[in-house]
């Protein structure tokens, strides 16, 4: 459920609550926290508990990582497994890369860190792009197949390959081009966005679904991960709610809010494994170029496979050094047949990340202070993400909390991200009945609007689908006289909630261009992130003109503009309704009915004309206290009515008439307005046609890997049953032998011998149809020979049953002799000349098979013998229920009956 806080009403503005744009009745849904470095997949399915999805090893955490080679692609632990041989096909960070230019702060760290595959701006998709291999790829091509690898897994952990439906945790700092980005991503691997829900809102979702405090907590949700550092300020508390609107009284309900926010976007701990790799990389250097006989001075830096095997070794060192003091660190032929060695401690580790440590307690005094709050204020802290691992990061957390605050650890670290996002995905779904839990998020950063007249015709703007950035920016600068039309202002307040709607009014006769950006008027107090592209979307707004033009001709004056504007719960602002107003007045007549009294209202020439729509707002606030004024009247005894009517009998009646009269009324003129979506800057969402292009390259990829997997089981299966002819000529040799001559032993060998030649010199590279054909040609001779050792204990067995069956039957009707003499001799007869026909053909098969070799194929097949009295126990079926005749009923004496009639009469 989502809170409804105090909202107030301008008469510019409108907040209302929002809804969600995805609704769903699945019977499954998932919570992914798609981190830098590991994704966590969560389910909640339908009668059973939230649990965690584990991936093909086993494993609860799967890592972010595709690995592209030679036309394959691995995922998690296997393309991290060929990572250290292979970094430059295997991109990292993608999360990273969503939504951001290449000049982006964070995007740029990746090559400070040695990264081999950074990404290069492309022109054409007006993003990022990575190159592998030759091919190019965008980040949300390869989050995409990040997410189809988590509907994969969950398909194989037993909730069916259907689950599309899903929400997905970001980072507080995301801005609504890394949201778009991610969204565009879960587009492409065909999954259903319920919502995107903040890394910390979720954790502290789940850690919320059992509390109903009945005092206020304010708790901080520290969250050190790979690659970033959050932290959010949440109150919680308790209110009543109703079952229904026929329940008395209500019971508690736990909610939570955000108040605060804060973060350092490049501060993980991939930061302190860079501070590693360079001591490392340094040292290497040292021992190696000493040992060079060239005199040339070189830098491991400039190798990706020594930087990527240092890479893996650092994190290995940071996890060690979390628990012990110091350890000792070898690689061998790390480059150029040259191993390091070297001994790091925890003190030489902390001194490395000093700069990182004195960073690490930041963002709290950030959050404290965007909730206007001090440390005073806090009941408690708790700590998620696998950075607060490090022991030097909680020391610099608890300096900063002093002694009255302690550092708790009351929820999964790792894990209450992705559950507590499963869990407001059953929210969000009408399928599912859960635990009511209140929840308000904020926006961090404050959405301003310009509004600018348009100077294009609606034909010109409507022919144009795409626009060049330059020409789009110099049509909406464009004037048709000297007085330039504009208008500023902010329509979503930094940290403001989200899940609101707002609206605008201003009257205007032309049309107009609409801006949304982000409003970074004062940089100084500005949260925004260093390297956002202030642009969000841009609309013209078109209708406006031509519906000002039909109400000049009729005498009007200019139309009063309506925009709706809607920050979703998702946090994405966009403009989602605009609309025109014209009121009329207009004067009717109508013949009223009146009493005769000079002061009837109805009987006045010209009645006042309606309250506006404003003046009825502003009746609907008065209207709660005529509401309780009106109960209270009716609130009346029954008595007291007819004292009150019998008072109003014995006073003379009025006289009626009627009249015509003139009234004002309002007439409304509403016109929907068109609107023109369209982006500039350098960051755009993917359009229709980028969709196209990458879903279309992503199902190629998929078709290739899905024959590459036919293609692997296909020469798994020729592989298997090579061994398994080998093995059964050993382990089953005395069967074998008695339905097989030595020929037939030696043909099936040398065909399984000669096989698993092929398979690793012709057959390496050999296509599916061939492996098949393999299949086929190895297994025919060896299937034969297996048949025959089954029949050897089937043939009879069935021969036997076969004739307990006739016997059966003939019994069966040497009794129907008496228990169903309806069933005539020649019927019974019958059958037991098909039991007969039966007997013989048996006889005469056991005869022809028993001339007949043991290594010969057999002409009695056990699955041909029971359906041999398929016929007769048909029959048999139908004999048994034919009916008993009918008993012979006598006939009475008519003359006899007559004459006794007429004795009964006198």
């Amino acid at each position: 459920m989502r809170l409804v806080g105090r909202t107030s009403l301008a008469a510019s503005a409108l907040l209302g609550a929002a809804t969600l744009v995805h609704p769903a009745s699945a019977k499954a849904i998932l919570g992914v926290d798609l981190g830098s470095l590991y994704m966590k997949v969560a389910l909640v399915q339908r009668n059973s508990p939230l649990e965690i999805v584990t991936n093909l090893h086993s494993k609860r955490k799967t890592e972010v990582m595709v690995l592209f080679d030679q036309g394959t692609r691995f995922y998690g632990a296997d393309a991290n497994s060929m990572v250290a041989r292979k970094p430059l096909l295997t991109p990292a960070a993608l999360g990273v890369m969503l939504g951001r230019d290449v000049d982006h702060p964070t995007v740029k760290v990746l090559a400070e860190r040695h990264y081999p595959l950074t990404p290069s701006y492309n022109d054409t998709r007006s993003g990022a792009c990575i190159k592998i291999d030759g091919n190019e790829f965008t980040p949300e091509e390869l989050v995409a197949m990040v997410l189809t690898h988590a509907k994969d897994i969950t398909a194989a952990f037993g909730a069916g390959k259907n689950v599309r439906d899903c929400v997905l945790t970001v980072p507080s700092f995301y801005t609504q081009h890394e949201r778009r980005a991610l969204l565009d991503a879960a587009s492409l691997a065909d999954l259903n966005v319920l919502a995107l829900i903040d890394e910390n809102t979720a954790a502290a979702l789940h850690f919320g679904i059992d509390r109903i405090d009945e005092e206020p907590q304010n708790i901080i949700f520290y969250n050190m991960g790979a690659s970033a550092l959050q932290v959010s300020l949440v109150r919680y508390f308790s209110y009543e709610k109703k079952d229904s609107k026929f329940s008395t009284k209500g019971k508690p309900v736990g909610a939570f809010e955000v108040l605060g926010k804060g973060w350092d976007s490049t501060l993980g701990g991939q930061a302190f494994d860079a501070r590693l790799v360079d001591h490392m990389a340094r040292e290497f250097n040292d021992q190696w170029n000493k040992k060079r006989n060239d005199g040339q001075t070189k830098d491991v830096r400039e190798f990706p496979r020594a930087m990527a095997k240092l890479r893996v070794q650092a994190n290995k060192v940071k996890h060690v050094l979390s628990a012990n003091s110091d350890m000792p660190v070898y690689v061998d032929a790390l480059h150029d047949d040259t191993p390091y060695s070297a001994h790091i401690n925890r003190a030489t580790f902390e001194e490395l990340c000093h700069d990182l440590l004195l960073r690490a307690s930041l963002p709290i005094a950030q959050s404290l202070a965007a909730a206007n709050m001090t440390l005073d204020d806090v009941h408690g802290v708790e700590l998620i993400g696998g950075g607060m691992r490090i022991p030097r990061v909680r020391e610099e957390i608890q300096k900063v909390l002093g002694d009255k605050l302690d550092l708790g650890m009351h929820i999964n670290s790792d894990e209450s991200m992705a559950l507590g996002a499963a869990f407001h995905g059953a929210n969000v779904s009408t399928a599912f009945r859960v635990r009511h839990v209140g929840m308000a998020d904020v926006n961090p950063f404050p959405v301003a609007i310009t509004l600018n007249d348009l100077a294009v015709d609606e034909e010109e703007e409507e022919g144009e689908e795409k626009k060049d950035d330059a020409d789009a920016e110099a049509k909406e600068g464009e004037e048709d006289s000297d007085e330039v039309w504009s208008k500023h202002a902010t329509i979503f307040k930094s940290f403001g909630r989200i899940g609101v709607k707002k609206s605008i009014a201003f009257t205007h006769d032309k049309d107009v261009a609409c801006s949304i950006d982000y409003d970074d008027d004062d940089a100084s107090t500005s949260v925004l992130p260093d390297g956002t592209e202030l642009s969000i979307e841009r609309y013209n707004v078109t209708g406006i003109s031509k519906f000002a033009a039909e109400m000049n001709e009729k005498g009007l004056g200019k139309p009063k503009v309506s925009l709706q504007f809607e920050l979703s719960s998702s946090g994405l602002t966009g403009l989602i309704k605009a609309e025109a107003v014209v009121e009329e007045v207009v004067k009717v007549t109508e013949e009223v009915t009146c009493k005769d009294d000079d002061e009837d209202e109805n009987c006045k020439e010209v009645v006042e004309e309606e309250k506006t729509a404003e003046e009825e707002e502003k009746k609907e606030e008065g209207s709660e206290e005529e509401k309780k004024k009106d109960e209270e009247e009716a609130t009346e005894t029954e008595e007291g009515k007819e004292e009150k009517k019998e008072e109003e009998d014995e006073k003379p009646k009025k006289k009626k008439r009627t009249k015509t009269v003139e009234k004002e009324k309002k007439k409304v003129h509403r016109r929907t307005l068109k609107v023109h979506t369209y982006h500039v800057g350098r960051i755009r969402p993917y359009n229709d046609d980028l969709k196209s292009e990458s879903a279309s390259k992503l199902q190629s990829l998929a078709d290739a890997d899905r024959a590459r997997m036919e293609l692997e089981e296909s020469k798994n299966k020729v592989e298997s049953y090579i061994y398994h002819i080998k093995n059964a000529l050993v382990d089953d040799e005395e069967e074998i032998t008695k339905v097989s001559n030595e020929e037939q032993r030696a043909e099936v060998l040398k065909l399984a011998e000669d096989a698993e030649e092929w398979m690793y010199d012709e057959g390496y590279d050999a296509d599916l149809p061939t492996y098949e054909d393999k299949y086929a040609e190895l297994s025919a001779p060896m299937e034969s020979i297996k048949f025959r050792v089954k029949e050897l204990e089937d043939r009879p067995a069935a021969i036997k049953a076969l004739k307990k069956k006739l016997g059966k039957i003939e019994k069966l009707l040497e009794e129907w002799k008496e228990s169903l003499p309806q069933v005539t001799d020649e019927e019974r007869e019958g059958v037991l000349g098909q039991v007969a026909s039966v007997r013989e053909w048996i006889e005469i098969q056991v005869e022809k098979q028993d001339a007949m070799n043991p290594w010969e194929d057999a002409v009695l097949v056990s699955g041909d013998i029971p359906g041999q009295t398929k016929d007769i126990e048909k029959e048999v079926k139908k004999l048994s229920k034919k009916p008993k005749p009918k008993p012979v009923v006598e006939e009475k004496n008519e003359t006899t009956d007559a004459g006794a009639d007429a004795e009964g009469e006198e």
